[in-house]
């Protein structure tokens, strides 16, 4: 009991002069504009682009950019070193607004092995092709060929999947992870936008179809600010940011 009471007696005066406190977070010297997380932005480059394709055109999609990222979030540029990006492709070829199939199973798809990681053929019910960047000399790339087959209204999302993981999958592989400048306390969460137009104007009833009948209201834009002016309703994940790009070949 003695020596209990000592050790008791030790943690209290201890604890009363700060030696076991918890230190407080500092906050976070950038303005953070959505979702209180920084946003590595994956620039992804389509060429050509264009609205309208014919069948045999050959479409190149890349995403090459420094390792110097933009957050897009944070307005600034990170240093990320072998950050583990986990992005994916999937197309979806529309033959009317609601009637649609997979659009890799139609097309032909160019890629080199380097960059393949698997395929997941029940993934978001159109399959998704999962891939990694080849990191070298200070630049994160992935590139590919896509020949056009078949006509059709096509939906391409160049997505980044690392924001649907469940806590326990976060804090395995992404939470260990930090950069000099990282807010702490703030999740990294990297989200893929097309450079140039993505034609969403244009695919606005496709994009209703896929976010009310598939997604169940997941996906806004944006372009949108208010979302009772939004054809997409209350959806909280934006179309622009899972680097959606709409398209037809004619």
């Amino acid at each position: 009991m003695k020596t209990l009471f000592i050790f008791l007696l030790t943690v209290s005066v201890f604890s009363s002069c700060g030696l076991f406190e918890r230190e407080e977070s500092k906050p976070c010297p950038y303005i953070l504009r959505y979702n209180q997380q920084h946003s590595p932005l994956i620039p992804v480059t389509i060429s050509p682009n264009q609205l309208y394709y014919q069948v045999g055109d050959t479409i190149h999609i890349s995403a090459i950019f420094e390792d110097s990222v933009y957050d897009y979030n944070a307005e600034r540029k990170f240093l990320l070193k072998n950050f583990p990006f986990d992005h994916g492709v999937k197309l979806w070829r529309f033959e009317n607004d609601s009637t649609w199939e997979r659009g890799f199973a139609v097309n032909e798809l160019l890629i080199d092995t380097i960059y393949v990681q698997r395929w997941d053929g029940g993934a978001d019910k159109v399959g998704i092709l999962y891939l990694d960047f080849e990191e070298k000399d200070n630049f994160y790339r992935c590139e590919m060929k896509l020949v056009l087959k078949k006509k059709g209204r096509y939906i391409f999302h160049f997505e980044d999947v690392i924001s649907r993981y469940p806590g326990e999958l976060y804090d395995e592989r992404i939470l260990p992870y930090t950069f000099e400048g990282k807010c702490e306390n703030r999740s990294i969460k990297p989200i893929a936008m097309i450079q140039g137009d993505d034609h969403l104007d244009d695919f606005v009833p496709e994009l209703v179809y896929m976010d009310k009948k598939l997604f169940y209201d997941t996906y806004g834009s944006i372009d949108y600010k208010d979302y009772f002016n939004s054809p997409y309703g209350t959806g909280s994940k934006a179309w622009e940011f899972i680097g959606t790009y709409g398209f037809e070949v004619r």
